[in-house]
C-alpha cells in the first residue's frame, strides 16, 4: 500500500488557488493508494481568520460549494483521500477528517476538541472500510489519549491516521513519541500529518506497527510517499497475540470519568 501525506499549510488569500493546489496534488499522486491531507487543510482554521467568526461567515457563502467540488474531484480522479476540513450545521461546527473513496464519503468529527478550541465534539470512534481494511481515524488532540488508538485497533484497524495542526511550540519528539507507542502498543502503522512551518510544526511522519519510524518529512513544506505492507501487521501480531489475551474486566476504570 502507497501513501502519500501532503504536508502543506493552507492559504486563505485565494481559496480557489488554494483549492486548484489540493486538487494538483490529488492529481500528481493518484497512483497512490491513499493521500492525506492535514487538520482543517481545506476551509482553514477559524482561530487565524480576523475579525473573530469571519471563517464562520464565509462558510454559509464563499466556501459552500468548496467540499462538494473536492468530492466529486476526487471521485472523476479514482483516488482515495483523508482531508481535514470545517463543516456546518446549522450555528454549529465541527472538525472533521472526510474519507473519500470513489462515491462513499464518511466523516470522523474530532471527539477530543482542545480548550482552546470552540468546535462541537463527535459522539463516536470511527473506522472507514477499504480495498485495505480498516483505516482508523483521529484528529490532532485525539492523540494525547491512549484509549481512543486502543478503540480505533478493536474496531479493526490496522492503520490510524492523525491528521494534524500541532504548533511548533509543542516538541515533535512528544508527538512522535506519542505514536510510537501508539503503534507498538496497539500493533498498527500510524500516518501522521502536520501542517508545517510558520506556526505550525510540520515533521509528518509514518510510523510501523513496532513502533519504528519508517520516513518523516522536516519542518517545511512537503509531499512525500512511503510504501507500506500490511503483513507487518500481521507477522506482529502473530507473533505476539496481545488481543487474544487481553482482561477487559481488569480495565473497566478507564470507562470511569476521573476528576484530574
Amino acid at each position: 500500500m502507497r501513501i502519500c501525506i501532503a504536508q502543506i499549510n493552507y492559504s486563505s488569500e485565494n481559496i480557489h488557488r488554494h483549492y486548484e493546489r489540493i486538487t494538483g496534488i490529488i492529481e500528481a499522486h493518484r497512483s497512490c493508494d491513499l493521500i492525506v491531507f492535514p487538520e482543517l487543510i481545506l476551509h482553514g482554521h477559524p482561530s487565524f481568520e480576523r475579525p473573530e467568526g469571519f471563517l464562520y461567515r464565509k462558510m454559509k457563502v464563499v466556501y459552500s460549494t468548496i467540499s462538494r467540488d473536492l468530492y466529486r474531484f476526487v471521485e472523476r480522479a479514482g483516488a482515495r483521500v483523508i482531508i481535514g476540513e470545517l463543516k456546518r450545521k446549522g450555528d454549529d461546527y465541527f472538525n472533521v477528517a472526510t474519507y473519500i473513496d470513489g462515491g462513499r464519503i464518511e466523516s470522523y468529527v474530532k471527539s477530543h476538541v482542545h480548550w482552546t478550541e470552540h468546535f462541537v465534539p463527535g459522539t463516536r470512534l470511527k473506522v472507514f472500510d477499504s480495498p485495505f481494511g480498516g483505516i482508523g481515524v483521529n484528529i490532532c488532540f485525539d492523540a494525547a489519549f491512549s484509549e481512543v488508538w486502543r478503540v480505533l485497533a478493536l474496531k479493526g484497524a490496522w492503520i490510524v491516521v492523525n491528521i494534524a495542526a500541532v504548533p511548533g511550540t509543542f516538541p515533535v519528539e512528544n508527538m512522535w513519541r506519542r505514536f510510537t507507542g501508539a503503534a507498538v502498543f496497539n500493533q498498527i502503522f500510524v500516518v501522521y500529518a502536520n501542517r508545517p512551518g510558520g506556526y505550525f510544526g510540520g515533521y509528518s511522519a509514518v510510523f510501523g506497527p513496532r513502533g519504528e519510524r519508517l520516513a518523516n518529512a522536516g519542518a517545511d513544506e512537503e509531499v512525500f510517499e512511503v510504501e507500506i505492507d500490511p503483513a507487518r501487521v500481521i507477522e506482529w501480531r502473530r507473533e505476539e497475540d496481545i488481543y487474544a489475551n487481553r482482561r477487559p474486566l481488569l480495565y473497566r476504570d478507564i470507562t470511569h470519568r476521573h476528576k484530574a
